[in-house]
């Protein structure tokens, strides 16, 4: 997803402004204050860099899908205050809490202005493209990255990422927030999780393909990011390896000089149905003529598991289940 041109308003001015609009003034500057236990402020890294959390945030604003995933196995869930960024994709049903649909703010991409007006004390997401993170940071609210996505929107560091960095995420969120215990268990359960269904080199191929709209091109995804790291995870060989950026545009042709021994299918990332995808791609030009396809040999998983978030461990167990046969 590319990056939005930032607006020319100089973020002094566009932040006073909103909060004007907002009737609410702007954040005064004060000492940080400590929790009741008193660990507060805390800092942690996040894409390479140091952000200081003065207290614990109460007052959440999420961009996507894995930023509540990580929230809820951080026992932090009860401090959304704001959902973005979903684009109607659905939650896990394994949530341990929920958060209300009612918090859905927007389902696509965060402005800077809807950031600041839902006063937000934090913002967690896979990143900014509609909103100026400079901006949002200027109006007093700290900005952390989904670490799996690191690099994702241009204005932070690209970092390799491994299923350890989903349960290193979990477990930095416990800091941020006091939830270290209930952290440190999820964390520990994730990573028993993967080391159970990790297994070696099968010698078969794939390629995880998925449709990020109804009206994008057959996409797939190369050697970097987590649906890489939990095919290596799976023993199965990216048939696209070869490609360093993390999403592609795919073609059949391409699949069918790579001829993939299997295929791992994408539904739910624009609230299609695990049926409609499969239509979708079977009605390729080309597709009906992989051996994949011919054998039946698609593994269907749910939008969230390629995600870096405690699903892609879901994710992972899935494709290992479907491809073992």
């Amino acid at each position: 997803m590319p990056s939005l041109p930032r607006p020319t308003l100089s973020a002094t001015a566009l932040v006073a402004s909103i909060l004007a609009l907002a009737g609410c003034a702007a954040p005064a500057a004060s000492a940080p204050q400590a929790s009741t236990d008193g660990a507060y402020p805390v800092t942690v890294t996040d894409c390479g860099e140091q952000v200081q959390i003065d207290r614990r945030p109460e007052r959440v604003l999420t961009v996507g899908t894995a930023a509540v995933e990580l929230l809820d196995a951080a026992g932090a869930s009860s401090a959304i205050s704001a959902r973005t960024a979903e684009f109607g994709a659905d939650l896990p049903t394994t949530l341990t809490a929920a958060p209300s649909d009612d918090l859905i703010l927007d389902p696509a991409d965060p402005t800077t202005e809807s950031i600041v007006g839902a006063t937000p004390d934090l913002v967690f997401g896979y990143g900014l493209f509609t909103a100026d993170p400079a901006q949002v940071k200027a109006a007093g609210i700290p900005v952390l990255t989904v670490q799996g996505e690191c690099g994702h929107d241009a204005t932070t560091a690209t970092e390799a990422v491994d299923l350890g960095t989903i349960t290193a995420d979990v477990r930095r969120l416990g800091t941020v927030f006091g939830t270290e215990a209930t952290a440190d268990d999820a964390a520990d359960a994730l990573d028993a999780r993967v080391a159970a269904a990790s297994r070696p080199s099968t010698g078969e191929s794939t390629a995880w393909v998925y449709y990020f709209s109804s009206e994008d091109p057959l996409s797939s995804y190369g050697s970097t990011g987590m649906p890489a790291a939990v095919l290596t995870a799976a023993g199965l060989t990216n048939v696209y390896a070869d490609q360093s950026d993390v999403y592609l545009t795919v073609s059949a042709e391409s699949l069918l000089q790579a001829q993939p021994t299997w295929l791992v299918l994408t539904y739910g990332l624009y609230g299609e149905t695990a049926e409609q995808a499969r239509e979708k791609l079977l009605a390729e030009p080309g597709i009906a003529q992989l051996d994949a396809v011919k054998a039946g040999r698609i593994v269907l998983v749910s939008a969230d598991t390629s995600s870096p978030s405690p699903a892609a461990v879901s994710g992972l167990e899935q494709i290992v289940a479907g491809t073992n046969g």
